[in-house]
C-alpha cells in the first residue's frame, strides 16, 4: 500500500465479460491504466494466465507489437530475490556479475509469465491516441513464441462510453 493514486480502464462491463466468459474460451481485453509513470496500454485476459506477445492496429494505421519483454515488472507475478549466500570462499566466481544475471532472466521470466502484456511511456501515449480518434481496435494475441499457432484475433469497437472513461481517468 503506497497511499497513491492510480486510475485504470477496461473495455466491457463485468455483466457482458461474465456473458462472453460464459461461453468459453480465453478472452483478451484492452486495459488503460494512469499512474505515477503515466499512462499504460495492456492486454489482458479472464484466467491469469500468460498472455504472451501481441499485435494491435487501430483503424487503419500500422500494426504496432506488444512484447512480453516491454512489460513493467508491476504487472508481472511475485518477483524473485535473488540469494548467492551458498556460494562461499569460491574466488573464480563473480558473484555480482552472476546476480545480475540471474536477476536478468528472472525478471524475462516473469514478464513471459505475466497475465497482463502492456508497454507504457512514448508506445502508450502513441496506442491511446489513436484509440482516442479511432473507432475500431483490433487486436491478435499471438501467445507465447512457441504457441503462435494458437493465435486468437479479436475487435473492440471504440466508442465514447470509452473515451469518456479515458478522461475520467486522466489518460
Amino acid at each position: 500500500m503506497t497511499d497513491k493514486s492510480s486510475c485504470s480502464v477496461t473495455l466491457g462491463s463485468d455483466l457482458a465479460r461474465g456473458f462472453i466468459k460464459s461461453q468459453g474460451g480465453i478472452h483478451y481485453y484492452p486495459f488503460f491504466s494512469k499512474g505515477e509513470t503515466g499512462a499504460v496500454f495492456g492486454v489482458h485476459n479472464d484466467y491469469n494466465i500468460p498472455v504472451g506477445n501481441v499485435q494491435i492496429r487501430v483503424d487503419s494505421n500500422e500494426m504496432i507489437e506488444l512484447s512480453t519483454q516491454e512489460t513493467p515488472l508491476r504487472y508481472a507475478p511475485k518477483l524473485h530475490s535473488t540469494d548467492l549466500s551458498y556460494i562461499k570462499n569460491n574466488d573464480q566466481i563473480d558473484k555480482e556479475a552472476l546476480k545480475k544475471s540471474m536477476d536478468t532472466m528472472m525478471n524475462d521470466v516473469h514478464k513471459i509469465s505475466s497475465p497482463y502484456t502492456a508497454v507504457e511511456g512514448a508506445k502508450a501515449e502513441m496506442i491511446i491516441d489513436q484509440i482516442k480518434t479511432g473507432s475500431v481496435l483490433k487486436m491478435r494475441v499471438l501467445g507465447l513464441a512457441v504457441n503462435t499457432a494458437g493465435s486468437t484475433v479479436g475487435e473492440h469497437k471504440i466508442d465514447k462510453t470509452l473515451i469518456d472513461a479515458l478522461a475520467k481517468c486522466g489518460i
